[in-house]
């Protein structure tokens, strides 16, 4: 049996906690008299039920009848220790009056009723050494080493000044331990509190449907609040060209169109001709509509269009421009010639005759097949960067659609051509606040003091309907449910409180495994009173 010397002052929580921190199994508690203990007998009834949810049997041992009382009110073991073993016959000690031996000696005994004769020889043996001590000390000093009266007057001045200092540099200490106990208590303290709940596994598995038409969930059917996301992008990529052949390409451009002739429209049809000064001819490739021009102050103020031309013939001699007007022939020898003209803003490009590099089936069918994975590309970035991040997208749910893909043989100066693609991403999603909202509320329709501490979802089966707006999908979801409580709301609770009484708070708490009280200084009876100096952990 393990041994637990209690100080005097030492509280019930910090017994408690000595009994819980003990490795043995079988204690004794030596509690001396007066103890502080000795104020309640719930501080008894504590101990008991502490080493009892503890897995200790706890034995009281003192020579305070009252604490002896007291523990065996709370139903603990208690026992003397000069009785330990051995039935009492009573509980109160007679002093008996000085035995005469048989040579006429008195010699002071004390008898305490019911003690055993090995404890009576052990005090005679005891009485008889202190005796002979005191024989010894009187022989010694010898009538001639007695102090004279004035001498011991002043030994017992200088003892009496001595006192007094010590009792004032006793005094400063305890002020200035005080003060340093004061400080460290209320700057520097610090208390943990650890938690740790029991914890209740959950499985459910079930078939879930998100549908844009619900507005919220139905519980009944597993049906959740559904939302359909779409993009759009397109994009011309350029790729080398590796062939080549004999080509005669006409240069193209745009031309401004001028209508300085009258405020009535003038409608050029396809492939109306436009000359320039060297005479080199150019026509429109689509029939425009040049607007009327107006009339400000009795002048013309033109108005004018743009419109795509292409050379009358190939070669780059047509690669032109800029040039500040062109001439519609059509026009000449009437009015019009000088009231309609064209201008190149810009030069014409791309005439050309001769070898030149040009796109093989192989680099259109290998240039087609980047441009689609570098726009799906895109257009999952750009989704995944726009749709709300509170919506779930499971895989399977989302579609990419290339909505357009044309290709350009033509190549530039550098021998490359183009492609355009163009494409959409849809995906049918649903919020997982909502799902996690009711399987919350099926966990806890038979327990609504309960959380979930952990909570793992794992989809399969997803099928999309992206017309309807619609997404089946079965659910495996694993938890683990624990009390619903607030750490911060707990440690506002427990703010300055004594020890003792967090620990019995905690003790209430439904769901609790076991928990743990730690101060610092040791000697703290209160926490902190800043939340700040307060940690509460929780598992």
């Amino acid at each position: 049996m393990r041994k637990i010397f209690i100080g005097k002052n030492e509280a019930v929580a910090e017994v408690v906690e000595k009994i819980i921190e003990e490795l043995d199994n079988e204690i004794a508690l030596v509690i001396p008299k007066g103890a502080l203990l000795k104020e309640s007998v719930s501080n008894f009834h504590l101990i008991k039920r502490e080493a009892e949810a503890a897995g200790k049997n706890v034995l009281v041992e003192s020579v305070d009848e009252g604490i002896l009382a007291l523990a065996k009110s709370s139903q603990l073991q208690a026992i003397h220790p000069l009785f330990e073993g051995h039935r009492r016959s009573s509980a109160v000690s007679d002093i008996m009056p000085p035995e005469k031996d048989e040579g006429g000696e008195d010699e002071e005994k004390e008898v305490v009723r019911g003690t055993p004769k090995k404890y009576k020889r052990k005090d005679k043996e005891l009485a008889a050494e202190r005796r002979l001590e005191a024989v010894a000390r009187v022989e010694e000093a010898g009538p001639e080493r007695e102090e004279r009266p004035e001498r011991r007057a002043l030994k017992w001045k200088l003892k009496r000044v001595f006192n007094l200092k010590s009792v004032f540099w006793l005094l400063l200490l305890v002020v200035l331990l005080g003060g340093a106990a004061w400080i460290v208590g209320n700057f520097f303290s610090r208390a943990t509190v650890t938690i740790n709940f029991k914890k209740t596994p959950w499985l459910y598995e079930s078939s879930f449907i998100a549908d844009k038409l619900a507005s919220k969930i139905n519980p009944d059917k597993n049906i959740l609040p559904g939302e359909v996301f779409t993009s759009q992008r397109n994009l011309t990529q350029l790729f080398p060209a590796s062939g080549s052949k004999n080509v005669s390409v006409k240069a193209t451009g745009k031309i401004v169109i001028y209508n300085a002739y009258s405020s009535q429209p003038q409608t050029l049809v396809e492939k109306t001709r436009f000359e320039t000064p060297d005479h080199k001819i150019f026509r429109l490739t689509h029939q425009v509509l040049i607007p009327g021009a107006q009339v400000k102050d009795g002048n013309i103020v033109p108005a004018k269009i743009e419109a795509n031309i292409v050379a009358d013939e190939a070669g780059p001699a047509y690669n032109l421009g800029p040039i500040s007007k062109l001439t519609i022939p059509g026009f000449k020898g009437t009015p019009k010639y000088n009231g309609f003209y064209g201008v190149f803003d810009q030069p014409t490009t791309g005439g050309f005759v001769g070898q030149k590099p040009v796109p093989t089936e192989e680099d259109i069918k290998n240039a087609k097949s980047k441009i689609v994975d570098i726009l799906t590309t895109s257009l999952k970035n750009n989704f995944l960067a726009n749709y709300p991040q509170d919506f779930k997208i499971l895989d399977g749910a989302s579609e990419i659609n290339i909505a357009r893909l044309s290709v350009n043989e033509n190549t530039d100066a550098n021998g490359n051509f183009s492609v355009f693609a163009e494409g959409n991403m849809r995906a049918v999603a649903f919020k997982e606040a909502d799902i996690k909202s009711l399987l919350n509320s099926l966990a806890t329709k038979d327990n609504p003091v309960l959380v979930f501490g952990e909570l793992k979802l794992d989809y399969s089966l997803v099928t999309a309907d992206f017309k309807e707006g619609k997404l089946s999908f079965f659910l495996s979801a694993q938890g683990v449910l624990k009390p619903d409580f607030s750490a911060d709301d707990f440690k506002s609770k427990i703010l300055s409180q004594k020890v003792e009484d967090v620990r019995l708070l905690i003790a209430g708490l439904q769901g609790l495994s076991d928990a743990r009280v730690s101060v610092w200084p040791i000697w703290l009876r209160r926490l902190p009173s800043r939340p700040n100096h307060i940690q509460v952990l929780v598992n």
